[in-house]
């Protein structure tokens, strides 16, 4: 019997140990996982995401000056590398004596009976080269008069709005030195009432009770101002009503005023056009009657010689027709054209523009007109750029589509043509809003997202669904579930430096 019991003891015993075994394990682990938790706090930070592209800058105007034929001699080059020249700049002159001579041999050899039509022809070339270098240079005088009569049309319509705005800002900040007169005319008026209203109360009451010629007098008096007072009263109302009147006149007819200047100024604009245009069909109309002229010459072999070496003769002089800086000269004095090799490229700097390529999954955000921000990889230096050209038509590359489009911005001393540059199409700007690290999110099997947060004892944490908005890679947007300032815990990936939860 002892032993029987003996035994059961035994097997009673050691469950009991595993329990407890047990309950230290899990204690223990409950520990550890405690001492591994760390905190964050819900944080406002400004969140950017953007799309980057890549290219090369390159100039948005540049020219390459060809000679008109080869075998010239260079007679001197006017200016050097990185000088600054703007359209009409003389860049250099070819020499001019053997076609002069060529001319001039040429001129002596033609018969008498051609001399007429010679003239002809040097005066139509004349007057086509003449009006041509004056449209190269500025000097044509029915453009610059347009541009005054432009420059003068706009400082009117500038004048006209401000005009008219300042006086609606005055009206609506009830300041018009008019308006103000006019109201002060009547509050003034309004209170000479009251005081005679008040002088007529006391002269009747002196006369109940003190009934004599004096305060009869006095009465009738008082009665008598109140009369002038409300006539005055009602002069001042109706001074006011036709100075608003007046002023609300006046404005229409600033209104108007602008109206007009900006109407005259946009005429103007089209006169200008008209102009420019009228000038380039007179240009044209010289250049064919020089044809005309050549045609009705002598249609000898001398004859069209002779208008190739006048034509010759003009572009012995090389003149630039944009804006920039030399940037090249790949000829010297002294040496001779070549055929289809250039003798000297313009670049103009000051706009420049990079190609790039947006893909399909990036289009839906970029558009012409779109602020971007240019980066130049060499220096880090940041500009301010606009999408100005974007393909309708799509090309494939290793199985992606992409548009080929164009991005122009200005440039600085720091900017050259050939630079790879970074182009940053900005697709969410947020500013002060609630974030969290990416890494203290979690994220259940159907997608939605929770953090854990301590109960009120602080004994042990919960899930508290949120929503997410923005993420820049490293943190995301709290639109709902958490505000700023709370708290919530989470097992960092590494461990080392984790603040412990007690």
């Amino acid at each position: 019997m002892k032993k029987k019991k003996k035994f059961k003891i035994r097997w009673i015993v050691i469950p009991v140990v595993i329990i407890v075994i047990i309950i230290l394990i899990v204690a223990a682990m409950a520990g550890a996982s405690k001492k591994m938790m760390a905190t964050e706090v819900v944080t406002n930070r400004d969140i950017m995401t953007y799309h980057s592209f890549t290219g090369v800058v390159k100039p948005v105007d540049e020219e390459e000056l060809m000679p008109a034929d080869k075998d010239m001699k260079i007679l001197s080059i006017e200016v050097e590398e990185g000088d600054m020249v703007k359209p009409g700049d003389v860049i250099m002159y070819l020499d001019r004596k053997s076609i002069e001579d060529q001319i001039a041999e040429l001129e002596t050899s033609m018969s008498v009976n051609a001399a007429g039509s010679a003239l002809k022809i040097q005066q139509a070339r004349t007057d086509y080269t003449n009006y041509k270098k004056d449209l190269e240079e500025g000097l044509n005088p029915e453009i610059i008069n347009a541009e005054q009569s432009m420059e003068k049309a706009e400082l009117a319509m500038n004048s006209a709005v401000r005009k008219y705005e300042d006086t609606v800002s005055m009206n609506s900040a009830g300041i018009n030195q008019t308006l103000l007169k006019a109201k002060t005319s009547v509050d003034s008026a309004y209170l000479s009432v009251r005081n005679a209203q008040e002088n007529l109360n006391l002269a009747d009451y002196n006369k109940r009770h003190n009934n004599n010629t004096a305060t009869q007098t006095e009465y009738e008096k008082a009665e008598h101002n109140l009369e002038d007072a409300w006539i005055n009263y009602n002069n001042a109302v109706a001074a006011s009503k036709a100075t608003a009147i007046t002023e609300e006149t006046n404005l229409a007819n600033l209104y108007d005023d602008m109206v007009s200047a900006q109407s005259a100024y946009l005429a103007s604009v089209d006169s200008y056009n008209a102009t420019v245009r009228a000038t380039e069909e007179k240009l044209e109309n010289y250049r064919l009657q020089y044809q005309v002229a050549l045609q009705g010459a002598d249609t000898s072999v001398d004859d069209l010689k002779l208008a190739r070496l006048y034509e010759k003769l003009d572009d012995c002089t090389i003149r630039a027709s944009i804006s920039g800086e030399v940037t090249s000269i790949p000829v010297e004095e002294g040496s001779m054209t070549e055929a289809s090799k250039s003798v000297a490229t313009i670049t103009n700097f000051s706009k420049l523009k990079i190609d790039i390529k947006i893909n399909e999954y990036d289009i839906k955000g970029a558009s012409v007109g779109e602020d971007v921000t240019v980066i130049l990889n060499a220096v880090g230096t940041e500009y301010d750029g606009k999408i100005t050209k974007i393909s309708r038509n799509a090309k494939s590359e290793n199985g992606v589509s992409y548009f080929e489009s164009e991005v122009e911005f200005e440039g600085d001393a720091d900017v050259r043509s050939g630079m790879s540059v970074e182009v940053h199409l900005v697709t969410n700007d947020l500013h002060d809003v609630p974030t969290l690290p990416n890494d203290v999110i979690q994220l259940r099997d159907d997608g939605t997202a929770y953090v854990l947060v301590c109960t009120a004892d602080h004994k042990t944490t919960e899930e508290r669904d949120i929503e997410c908005g923005v993420t820049d890679g490293m943190y995301t947007e709290i639109t709902s579930g958490l505000k700023t300032g709370d708290e919530i815990v989470y097992i960092p990936l590494m461990t080392g430096d984790v603040e412990v939860m007690m």
